[in-house]
């Protein structure tokens, strides 16, 4: 059975881990995508019974689980939603729709539910629903290649399920932008423009399937965006890095991609830290690399990520 008949589709529930019957229209057109139909922890077991030699091993924590990256594939309206909505929400974000202009995610309060989805995992030889899935989320943008997000995802053991071969509907995902200056709007720190080679950041999430015994479900608790960037070094009257990052400077940084309505995804934190992690030569300019920590401001706001 051929490899590439690996897929997978995600659907919102309605309610927590409630089978959400993902169909082709939900399909998820991803990149190195990393399956486990069985996960978990195996320990052998130790009784006392006398013979020399291995015992057999109990699966705990048993969960299904997936990682995989899609472009950042912009809405392609003002207003609306993009077409993969459902992983920011079950990433621990927010939404927030202004008809006709925007829509914007920021991580959604410890106080409110985090939404989920049934996960479909398809490979050729089995079908797997996995229902309460949850994750964290990061993003990467690079120099003449596209943005991309990148997803860590856990959820409820579904039964596998003989393969039926049923085509993903793909036509609603776009393209991403490439990294160039054409389509580059803004990137600055405290209102400062850095010409940048890459830049990068991560929720910090480990999703954890039943961390209590008696309250179950995949729990994504415990953010912490963190990130990196590597810039061509700024003259010193411009940007001081290195007292900046010796002094604890907090300054808004705001990325934008996109130029023209309906293309924007802009990505802002209202105060990132900087700390210098050293030179770097890039293309016989003089770089540097710093990374990043997004600090709340008004709470619940250390990022905030709009489709314009």
């Amino acid at each position: 059975m051929s490899y590439k008949l690996r897929m997978i589709r995600e659907k919102l529930e309605a309610t927590f881990e409630t089978d959400a019957g993902p169909g082709a229209a939900d399909s998820i057109l991803c990149l190195n995508l990393t399956m486990r139909a069985l996960d978990g922890d195996w320990q052998e077991q130790q009784f006392i019974n006398g013979p020399e030699g291995a015992q057999p091993e109990d699966l705990y924590n048993l969960h299904c689980a997936t990682e995989y990256d899609i472009e950042a594939v912009p809405a392609g309206t003002p207003g609306e939603a993009p077409v993969y909505r459902q992983l920011l929400l079950s990433s621990g974000l927010s939404e927030v729709v202004v008809a006709g202009t925007s829509v914007a995610y920021t991580p959604t309060p410890q106080s409110e539910t985090h939404a989920s989805t049934t996960l479909q995992m398809r490979n050729g030889r089995i079908v797997q629903n996995v229902v309460g899935c949850r994750g964290g989320f990061g993003f990467t943008a690079e120099v003449r290649r596209r943005a991309m997000f990148n997803f860590n995802r856990r959820g409820r053991f579904g039964e596998p399920t003989a393969f039926v071969h049923e085509p993903g509907d793909f036509s609603a995902w776009g393209r991403a932008l490439e990294c160039l200056p054409e389509h580059m709007n803004a990137f600055t720190l405290g209102g400062t423009k850095l010409c940048v080679r890459s830049f990068s950041l991560t929720d910090g999430r480990q999703p954890v399937v039943d961390k209590y015994m008696n309250c179950g479900g995949a729990d994504i608790t415990g953010r912490r965006f963190t990130g990196r960037m590597t810039v061509e070094w700024p003259d010193l009257a411009a940007k001081d890095l290195i007292l900046n990052s010796r002094d604890v400077i907090t300054e808004p940084l705001i990325f934008e991609l996109g130029k023209t309505a309906g293309q924007k995804l802009r990505l802002t934190g209202p105060k990132v830290q900087i700390k210098f992690a050293g030179e770097e030569e890039i293309d016989r300019d003089l770089g540097a690399s710093l990374d990043l920590v997004f600090l709340p401001d008004q709470g619940d706001d250390e990022i905030l990520l709009e489709y314009l």
